[in-house]
């Protein structure tokens, strides 16, 4: 018995160690693909943070076009060198910054250089830019014949009045040390390499300034994933100098590639494979030294509970085996000493209580059961009701607008026609009306039927007062936004429109259709957030887009050509009701509008 005791805790002990050397080994491959997503998303981050640079450096070209004083054909060359002045001292265009025309001859550039009043049509990236009319920006050129190698960031250049009239670019030296300084500041271990590479696998910037300009792209891997926008990671080998003690060797290495969408480049973080395997290798020893001290620990408590009573735990056991098969029914007896009758007894108490457990919970599903099949048929209830009320909805609204047109056609306008066709047949026959009086008569009945159109299209939806506010909103959503692609996410939860009179839910309605409008027509945004809520005293209303954004600070400056009346026109409409509109913008960050009005007219 004492050899079985023993045998059977080893045994147990080993089945215990084999489970938790397969978690073990789970916990492990775990670790090494948390290690490979940090390195990935390391490489994303820093990705990420040159496409801003990219991106913020790209905007000094497009602000030349944005000053509103680029006038190629003017002979005053003043303005556009003050431009590109101000372009090259703050960017990192090092190689300086230049304007082509749409034949690619250099026009200007900054600094002056002699001998640059050249035609670059013949450089790719200048191509496809004059032929894309989309910025550009190249993996690194070599100039010849000076053999400098150089990159290019192009941008299309408008005039004041909009119109292309050739290209705004820079030149950046990938030698210059400002990337390579933002890569050499990241914290990693010193025999990581973060290297910024282009479509070539030239590296451009690196935390290792000794190894810009150099060729890492094996087989044109880096290549192919840069063209694909793909990330990944991946084994690479990465050669090393020789050693005093003997040959080269080739250490493997952990790649992590992360693409950029500006530009035909991407983030390299290569670490040393036993970087990265490190932690997997410090628990794969903790657990190998926890194993030897349990199976010394296991040995010693078996010859310790070798030389105790074996036969009452022997029942304990078949007693607790009946238990976790299910056999309740049977009570647990036990005859011995103090110790173990107080065991048993514990293990009865045990399976009563289970028992219990187990019919309350067997009476709770049959009851949860039956209230889930209820809550099921309520809610398709509930559909059926929707579906039969959206159908409804749709009906109404087609009914209404057909009936209102049909009105419009038989009536107003074909009546307008006829007049038209009169005052032609006058003009047809100038003895009886002079040619002048008639072509004016004509022009006012023409604009006349434009305006009785203009009424028709504008028409004031029948949605707002068959079905109420929200419905309103709602079809407005699906005219200004939903219909041109755009992602709407809306919270009404909060929103009694009982409480919103007549005159307020007409201003909030056409409030709310030119703002969709403007986001539709102007923004360019993929997502738009629409909270409206009622309080106690006030209704508020915000709408938020992920859009293109503008400066606040000038959209009134010129309101002759119609930018800013859409927003004053909402204001004035808010005013009305002695409601405030806030808006808030900055270029490339969106759009937020915020309005609020009182519930009572005198609020």
């Amino acid at each position: 018995m004492q050899k079985r005791i023993i045998i059977s805790i080893l045994l147990s002990i080993a089945i215990i160690l084999a489970s938790l050397g397969f978690v073990s080994y789970y916990q492990i491959q775990r670790t090494i693909e948390s290690s490979y997503d940090d390195r990935l998303t390391e490489s994303r981050i820093i990705a990420a943070s040159i496409e801003r640079i990219i991106e913020e450096n790209l905007t000094r070209l497009y602000d030349i076009s944005l000053s509103d004083q680029i006038d190629l054909n003017d002979g005053n060359w003043a303005p556009e060198r003050s431009l590109l002045r101000e372009a090259y001292l703050y960017s990192i265009f090092s190689d300086g910054v230049f304007l082509l025309d749409t034949l690619g001859n250099v026009l200007l550039s900054y600094p002056p250089r002699e001998g640059w009043n050249i035609n670059l049509l013949g450089i790719p990236p200048v191509t496809k830019v004059l032929t894309d009319m989309r910025p550009v920006i190249s993996s690194v050129f070599t100039m010849e014949p000076s053999r400098r190698k150089v990159i290019f960031a192009l941008v299309p250049l408008k005039d004041r009045n909009g119109n292309v009239v050739g290209t705004a670019g820079g030149l950046i030296d990938p030698t210059n040390r400002f990337i390579t300084r933002i890569l050499s500041n990241i914290a990693v271990d010193p025999r990581t390499n973060i290297e910024l590479v282009d479509s070539m696998g030239i590296v451009i910037a690196s935390n290792h300034p000794d190894s810009v300009l150099s060729g890492i792209d094996h087989n044109n891997f880096l290549s192919r994933l840069i063209q694909e926008r793909a990330s990944t990671v991946a084994a690479c080998h990465r050669c090393h100098l020789p050693e005093r003690s003997g040959p080269s060797r080739k250490s493997e290495d952990i790649l992590a590639f992360a693409p950029l969408n500006i530009a035909p480049w991407g983030i390299a973080v290569r670490v040393p494979r036993d970087l990265v395997y490190a932690p997997s290798s410090d628990l794969r020893e903790g657990f190998l030294m926890l194993g030897v001290i349990a199976l010394g620990t296991s040995f010693i408590l078996a010859l310790g509970m070798s030389k105790s009573i074996v036969k009452p735990v022997q029942q304990l056991i078949r007693a607790s085996d009946r238990i976790a098969r299910g056999n309740l029914g049977v009570p647990v007896s036990m005859e011995g000493n103090d110790e173990i009758m107080t065991l048993s007894q514990h293990l009865d108490d045990m399976r009563m209580k289970l028992a219990a457990s187990l019919e309350s919970i067997r009476k709770q599903n049959a009851e949860l059961e039956e209230r889930v099949r209820e809550r099921t048929r309520e809610l398709e209830e509930k559909q059926n009701v929707n579906e039969l009320l959206l159908r409804k909805i749709i009906t109404s609204q087609e009914d209404e607008r057909k009936r209102i047109a049909r009105e419009l056609h038989d009536d107003a306008l074909q009546a307008l026609a006829a007049i038209l066709m009169s005052v032609e047949m006058c003009r047809l026959h100038p003895e009886s009306m002079s040619p002048d009086k008639v072509l004016n008569i004509k022009h006012t009945v023409t604009g006349v039927i434009n305006e009785m159109t203009n009424v028709i299209q504008n028409l004031r939806p029948t949605v707002l007062d068959d079905l109420g506010f929200e419905a309103g909103i709602l079809w407005l959503i699906d005219r200004n936004l939903k219909e041109r692609g755009i992602t709407f996410h809306i919270n009404m939860q909060d929103l009694d429109e009982d409480r919103l009179t007549p005159e307020l839910q007409i201003t909030l309605f056409r409030v709310f259709q030119e703002a969709t409008s403007n986001i539709a027509r102007h923004s360019g945004a993929e997502n738009v957030f629409i909270y409206l809520r009622t309080d106690q005293e006030r209704f508020t209303m915000s709408i938020e887009d992920d859009g293109m954004g503008f400066d606040t600070a000038t959209v009134f400056e010129n309101t002759m050509n119609g930018r800013g009346l859409g927003i004053m026109g909402m204001k004035e409409r808010l005013s009305q009701v002695n409601g405030r509109l806030r808006l808030c913008s900055t270029p490339g960050q969106g759009t937020v509008l915020l309005c609020s009005a009182p519930l009572t007219a005198g609020g």
